[in-house]
């Protein structure tokens, strides 16, 4: 029997959570779950990177977009962002601060500083933006939104990633290819654990996602291909020689480097790359073989064209290469090194001859957006070749590849003075790029159920 302290206990209890549950129901659960909530379905694009240098991810931006998304876009914004990005209203912009090493502090403390900062960043904006349907991250980097944004979906948010390379396999390379290095693992085992909360994950290559649903054990029915295809602000030069001689003498961003003694009507030949700099995409490959072509000139044939080779992008490695190149005495080759717009990059692409893409791939799984941009500019690619690259460049039909400087060199040799062989790619070439973002992105979309 219960006592009448007992009974008095239970209905003070009984009368507590009768008063708390319509607190909870109303406006605790609300405040957590659902926050800025709106009738529009909203989406989170988390870019830890620079969003003006992060194409794949903007395009993703504006599509959604274009499908009625309410897209809060998070990144890093050091430099200018794309006109069309700022511009649309149904795009937020968030930046993220970025933890600068201003006391040259030892790189292992640094690191770790700026993880826990990056950790209270990401935390804060993503408690802001709680509500969202969805939360596209890109990876890499994996350290540390990747286990943030698994534990992001107890609010219901759905978790899509975006593969665009493996950061175990970046990692690696700052380490010698050491797999057994404690942050090579711990990158390892963050992707290899936490990619299995992902409702989706997209990847950019077929041999990529064989890779996850192989080694990591993905799911193969939430996992969808999206090849990465030139946007619209990416078009062939459909004029003559003279036109487009024309305005490269016009443009302010290019017409100051080109020497008088240049002359593109006679064979000479505009080169451009773009790069970040780093490790996985060797530049002194690139510097070396336009030094054979140097060379080739001076002893072999002294009919070979001049080339101007414009390297845009910023990076690490970038004083070094400029050294490198200013200490070397050019006499038919001209490297040019040039930091330019989202808007200004289209319209340089556009008017040279041919691309270079030296990107190497850490994991030899994802591909070059570059090579993508420069194929929607009408620019057939000279690119540094491994093995899923056959899924983007097929040697003499599109493009060319290589494996060292000497083969570039070669590569190099036949693609200045064969007029043939450079008119025969770019038909090919703006043949494939007809195929544009939307017509990729949209089929993947619909077979995930987001539009």
């Amino acid at each position: 029997m219960l006592g009448l302290y007992d009974v008095s206990h239970w209905l003070i209890v009984m009368a507590i959570i009768y008063l708390v549950l319509p607190l909870l129901t109303y406006l605790l659960l609300p405040y957590i779950f659902y926050g800025t909530k709106s009738t529009k379905k909203r989406i989170i694009i988390y870019v830890i990177g620079e969003i003006g240098h992060s194409p794949r991810m903007c395009y993703h931006a504006l599509s959604f977009s274009e499908h009625g998304y309410d897209v809060e876009l998070c990144g890093y914004v050091t430099d200018s962002i794309p006109k069309d990005i700022i511009d649309d209203e149904n795009i937020t912009i968030h930046e993220i601060p970025i933890y600068e090493n201003t006391r040259n502090t030892k790189s292992l403390l640094f690191l770790l500083k700026k993880v826990l900062f990056q950790i209270f960043t990401i935390v804060k904006q993503l408690w802001y933006l709680r509500g969202s349907n969805y939360l596209l991250v890109q990876n890499p980097p994996t350290i540390p939104i990747l286990p943030l944004a698994v534990i992001y979906r107890l609010t219901g948010c759905k978790l899509i990633i975006d593969w665009h390379n493996l950061g175990y396999s970046i990692l690696q390379l700052k380490f010698n290819q050491n797999f057994y290095h404690p942050l090579v693992l711990c990158a390892y085992m963050i992707e290899y654990i936490f990619s299995r909360f992902a409702n989706y994950n997209i990847t950019v290559t077929e041999a990529m996602k064989t890779y996850l649903v192989e080694r990591f054990g993905l799911n193969p029915a939430k996992c969808f291909v999206l090849y990465d295809r030139p946007p619209h602000k990416f078009q062939p030069f459909n004029g003559t020689i003279e036109e487009r001689l024309s305005i490269i003498k016009k443009e302010d961003f290019i017409k100051d480097f080109i020497p008088s003694d240049f002359d593109i009507i006679k064979g000479d030949k505009i080169l451009v790359t773009s790069t970040s700099f780093t490790p996985d995409e060797d530049i002194k490959i690139l510097v070396g073989a336009l030094k054979i072509y140097e060379h080739t000139y001076q002893k072999f044939d002294n009919n070979l064209p001049k080339i101007i080779c414009f390297i845009t992008g910023k990076g690490p490695m970038k004083e070094e290469i400029m050294k490198q190149v200013a200490n070397h005495d050019w006499k038919l080759c001209k490297i040019e090194f040039l930091w330019l717009s989202a808007e200004d990059y289209p319209k340089l692409l556009r008017l040279c001859d041919y691309g270079v893409s030296l990107h190497a791939s850490s994991s030899g799984l994802d591909l070059p957006m570059k090579i993508l941009d420069m194929n929607g500019s009408g620019l057939p690619v000279i690119a540094l070749n491994y093995p899923v690259l056959n899924e983007l460049v097929v040697h003499k039909k599109n493009g060319l590849k290589f494996t060292d400087r000497r083969e570039l060199h070669e590569s190099l040799i036949f693609a200045m003075k064969d007029p043939e062989l450079l008119d025969s790619l770019k038909r090919n070439v703006i043949l494939e790029a007809g195929k544009r973002w939307n017509s990729s992105w949209e089929p993947a979309m619909k077979e995930m159920k987001l539009i």
